[in-house]
């Protein structure tokens, strides 16, 4: 696959519009038409949708734009490396919790970011079922769980920390001012819980089903601050790392539920076996690893 078409395919795509991608690239019209068009035929498919003087991308431009970064930025890479020039530039993309990109990330980027100023970072939450093979043909760099072990046997997991997790709900909910509470308490209660990427809410259901417990409905969220918004107006419980919502019961503004076990979850580095990694990524894990070292665990608020 010729990366100069690739270029011109990512330069399009960002664009949207064929002329303004002739004018960044230098070439003519005609010619990033010819180039795009070559790349269709070569893959056998549509890349991008044309309606009148209009494009967008297919499902399939949409899936080939991921691969076109990747490959690009391995070839910025590959030229710095062969060539000594370290330009610490190119793509890194990281799979993580959203609570890990909110409490982790900002002091990691303070180290990171001045290292490798010129690095890309594009940084999203985990779709498990598909994190494998993203590892595995290098979409995906790098991926952060909240587990305690993954069963993949490509894949090689690092335990970074143990996070406590914490069960809460609005300050005037009944369970708020139970001195203990368990599984069996949340019978026809309303759960709130992550769609996504997290471990910890597998176990937790698991327990449900042991226990016995049917709750009123759960609703799922992608987003862990509409979790807490949603607590916050006063709509059911959660189970949520607790350094997520530390801030929010010193305020008052949430309750954390006295629970009659302590309840946690491991924070996982994870990346592909025996693979090659580039230094941009090994000082990313490098600085992870200080960051989970000095943090200090969250003392638990109201039980």
């Amino acid at each position: 696959m010729d990366l100069q078409r690739l270029q011109t395919f990512r330069t399009v795509a960002t664009l949207m519009n064929f002329n303004q991608a002739a004018e960044v690239l230098h070439y003519s019209q005609s010619t990033v038409s010819a180039q795009i068009k070559t790349l269709e035929n070569e893959i056998g498919i549509l890349l991008f949708k044309r309606i009148g003087k209009s494009i967008s991308l297919t499902e399939a431009g949409s899936k080939m734009l991921v691969y076109a970064d990747k490959l690009l930025a391995i070839k910025e890479e590959a030229v710095a490396e062969v060539t000594g020039r370290n330009m610490a530039s190119g793509l890194l993309t990281i799979r993580m919790p959203q609570t890990v990109a909110t409490h982790y990330l900002p002091p990691v980027l303070c180290e990171y970011q001045p290292r490798f100023p010129g690095m890309r970072l594009d940084i999203t939450s985990c779709a498990m079922h598909s994190l494998e093979k993203e590892l595995r043909i290098g979409t995906v760099d790098l991926a952060f769980l909240f587990a305690d072990s993954i069963g993949a046997k490509n894949l090689q997991s690092e335990l970074l920390r143990i996070e406590p997790l914490a069960i809460v709900t609005h300050p005037s909910h009944p369970l708020a001012a139970r001195k203990s509470a368990d599984f069996q308490d949340l019978e026809g209660q309303v759960l709130l819980l992550p769609k996504s990427d997290c471990g910890y809410r597998m176990v937790f259901e698991q327990a449900l089903v042991t226990e016995r417990v049917t709750p009123a409905t759960v609703i799922e969220m992608n987003s862990i601050e509409a979790i807490k918004q949603t607590i916050k107006a006063g709509i059911g419980v959660t189970i949520i790392p607790e350094i997520a919502i530390r801030v929010d019961v010193e305020k008052g503004e949430m309750a954390r539920v006295c629970w009659a076990d302590d309840l946690e979850t491991g924070v996982l580095m994870i990346h592909y076996k025996d693979k090659w990694r580039s230094p941009a990524v090994e000082a990313f894990m490098d600085a992870m690893r200080r960051l989970s070292r000095s943090l200090v665990s969250i003392p638990a608020v109201g039980g």
